[in-house]
């Protein structure tokens, strides 16, 4: 009988030592949430500094929108001065050649006005004038004042049926474009169009013994629309 309680209590130990090992293995679930737990740091990682990244886009556009609204510059106001017309007709191609000046105001107080590629049109009684030379760069301090001079000149001789008539008015109109650009402390911004237009009335008048006529505008300086895109 001893040997039978042998084999059994062999075959005992055998099956305990089989099941001792069983809680020192790692279960696939453990597996699982260890993973899960990995992935759920890197989200939430990820979304602060997302969230940290909005903050300062939020926080820099609305001190830009806060420091524009603040500072937002007023479209400059032109005025045409003085004009002469002349006119030559006594030459074989008649010619006409107006010099003109005008003024420019920067309303704004914390803003200087840039102004880029002027140039100047114009057209006197009908007939269109062009720039002699494009007009200079200018920069125009905070509420500053400026004068822009213009000489223009028919690039084509006027019509043979066409020639002033003494103390009758002739209609000047004056056309300035270009670029505008607005400097706020050392914060310079984009190139905006702008357009300037006079209108003004001059009364040509007979000069004896001369071969031309000129006339002037009047003495009031004339307000011109000015257009800022």
């Amino acid at each position: 009988m001893q040997p039978a309680s042998s084999c059994y209590g062999s075959r005992q130990s055998e099956g305990m030592s089989l099941i001792s090992g069983d809680p020192e293995e790692q279960s696939p679930r453990d597996c699982s949430r260890s993973r899960s737990s990995s992935s759920a740091k890197h989200r939430r990682r990820r979304c602060r500094v997302l969230i940290a990244t909005s903050s300062t886009v939020a926080s820099l556009a609305s001190l830009a929108l806060i420091l524009w609204l603040t500072l937002r510059p007023s479209s400059p106001r032109f005025s045409l001065l003085a004009a002469t017309a002349t006119v030559d007709d006594a030459a074989a191609s008649a010619s006409i050649v107006v010099d003109a000046a005008l003024a420019a105001h920067n309303p704004n107080a914390h803003a200087t006005a840039l102004y880029g590629q002027l140039r100047a049109t114009a057209s006197y009684a009908g007939v269109p004038l062009g720039a002699c030379a494009p007009l200079p760069p200018l920069e125009q301090p905070d509420q500053g004042d400026a004068v822009l001079s213009a000489l223009l000149t028919s690039s084509t001789s006027p019509p043979s049926a066409w020639r002033p008539v003494p103390g009758a008015q002739a209609l000047l109109r004056v056309r300035i474009e270009g670029q505008l650009r607005w400097k706020v402390a050392s914060w310079v911004s984009g190139r905006h169009g702008l357009t300037v237009d006079c209108v003004a009335a001059v009364v040509p008048s007979s000069s004896p013994g001369k071969q031309q006529r000129q006339g002037s505008s009047s003495s009031s300086p004339s307000q011109c629309a000015t257009q800022v895109l």
